[in-house]
């Protein structure tokens, strides 16, 4: 992982040159500047960064004939050292044997990219990450390496550059691609810890020796403190997500400035109303009156209405498995109560369970996010195709209600002009359009972490009913990919 998180050696045209022969040519000053075995001891810096092991990643039969062949060498005591590693893997990287990469890859491996908050941690985080560089980046993006240090056999530093081919063939340098890896082996001549610095786009030059110069007092003051790490223990997603819900209950719901009236000078009527929309909730109570039964009031409002009511609450069905495939779901106990009141006044409800997946987990039970980034989604449960069904018939009956149903209320133009004239005048209408936009923020956002398709995540309501009619199921969720989310 570099810039552009890819690995190559030199030109293509000297691709099989042996790396020692472009060693020799590099400048001597980095060349001498080794690490001596034997001159200090050097406590292995993997050692910093003690985690639990993620599980191995299955590599190819190739790849794990190339794994027995290193362990056989440690066996007879010929063990690769680590430019010897550094030399096979950048080779690996150049001909995109991704299998070949993972096999010089510890499993508990902790490769540090610095453009990346986190490190990935074990061979499994790294083949997530190998897998979206095999579908992202250019097939003509080499790294060249132009030097690499020699002398200790555990450890060794590469300098590089990256270069990509014009339209003429010819290799030319990638803007803002030079760098330079320290690698780290272990007794089986694998990679078990490596860190990447990247040229940096944004060049601050002197302005940066001022920024040092304001922030050092601030560091001495606050210690250990100060480490930026310590971030990620403190709730600021989840403390953004509550301000955002109480400004909307604040504008929503109490604020003057909003089209109809707050909710503490809502007339009686349109409270009359909002019950017997209630009372028709899914159109079964219309349905039994047909039928001349009438277990409760079915009292007729305006189709439009109807069908508004009515659509917002079958989205809202739907989050109850969407809760339940959230990875980070496991954070909010009480999510059958929220979902609950979700159904009844949508986003006054909903946004609590997304605070409150966004708190940050106790130390006991964090992982760096780029691991949690490569762990599999939760599923969705068996009965998710039932929530899909129920949710997408009522999507349909409730267009062509608003459309058709009940003819005194005039043609397409007349609803319309009363759906615009409702907007303008009714808190209560115009908040479930309010809630449909913020719907499908909350389904492109919560499907990506349960690791769904762009045709589910952005096409709002009627994607997340296919999803949850075709979405993974228990073991299924492993095979989709995974995006990393707050």
């Amino acid at each position: 992982m570099k810039m552009l998180a890819l690995r190559a050696d030199s030109l293509a045209g000297r691709a099989a040159e042996p790396l020692a022969a472009a060693a020799a040519a590099a400048p001597p000053a980095w060349r001498r500047r080794q690490w001596r075995a034997g001159s200090r001891a050097v406590p292995p810096l993997s050692t910093r960064y003690a985690q639990s092991r993620p599980q191995h990643h299955r590599l190819s039969p190739q790849a794990e004939a190339k794994q027995r062949q290193l362990e056989q060498a440690a066996s007879s005591g010929r063990v690769m050292t680590a430019s010897e590693v550094a030399t096979a893997y950048y080779s690996a990287w150049n001909d995109k044997r991704m299998d070949d990469v993972l096999s010089l890859m510890a499993p508990d491996v902790i490769y540090q990219d610095l453009i990346y908050e986190d490190p990935f941690v074990g061979r499994e985080a790294l083949a997530a990450y190998f897998k979206k560089i095999e579908t992202l980046v250019p097939k003509d993006i080499k790294f060249c390496v132009e030097d690499i240090t020699e002398g200790d056999p555990r450890r060794c530093g590469v300098r590089w550059h990256v270069e990509i081919a014009d339209e003429s063939g010819t290799s030319v340098q990638f803007p803002f691609s030079r760098g330079v890896s320290f690698y780290e082996t272990n007794n089986q001549g694998q990679i078990v810890f490596a860190r990447d610095i990247v040229e940096p786009a944004i060049k601050p030059g002197g302005a940066s020796l001022g920024g040092i110069s304001v922030v050092a007092p601030l560091v001495r003051k606050l210690g250990p403190k100060a480490d930026p790490a310590i971030l990620k223990t403190l709730p600021l997603a989840s403390g953004a997500m509550w301000l955002f819900y109480f400004s909307y209950l604040g504008y929503v719901m109490l604020s003057t400035s909003a089209p109809g009236l707050p909710v503490w000078q809502t007339p009686p009527e349109t409270w009359q109303a909002v019950l017997n929309k209630s009372y028709n909730y899914f159109y079964i109570n219309i349905g039994l009156a047909e039928l001349g039964l009438n277990p409760v009031p079915c009292v007729a409002e305006h189709p439009v209405s109807e069908a508004l009511f009515n659509f917002m609450n079958a989205w809202s069905l739907m989050w109850w498995p969407v809760m339940l495939a959230d990875p980070l779901g496991r954070r909010v106990e009480n999510k059958l109560g929220l979902w609950v009141g979700t159904q009844f006044l949508t986003n006054v409800f909903f946004p609590v369970y997304l605070a409150q997946r966004l708190r940050p987990d106790t130390p006991a039970g964090s992982a760096p996010a780029s691991a949690e980034a490569a762990a599999p989604p939760a599923a969705l449960p068996g009965y998710a195709p039932v929530f899909g069904a129920v949710a997408m018939a009522v999507g349909l009956v409730s267009v062509g209600w608003a459309l058709g149903a009940r003819p005194e209320a005039g043609d397409l133009a007349a609803r319309w002009a009363y759906f615009t004239d409702l907007l303008a005048t009714s808190r209560v209408d115009w908040a479930f359009v309010v809630d449909a936009c913020l719907y499908s923020v909350w389904q492109a956002w919560l499907l990506g972490a349960a690791g769904a398709a762009p045709a589910y995540r952005f096409v709002p309501f009627w994607g997340l009913a296919a999803w949850l009619l075709a979405g993974p199921r228990g073991g299924d969720a492993a095979e989709q990919p995974r995006r990393k989310s707050p």
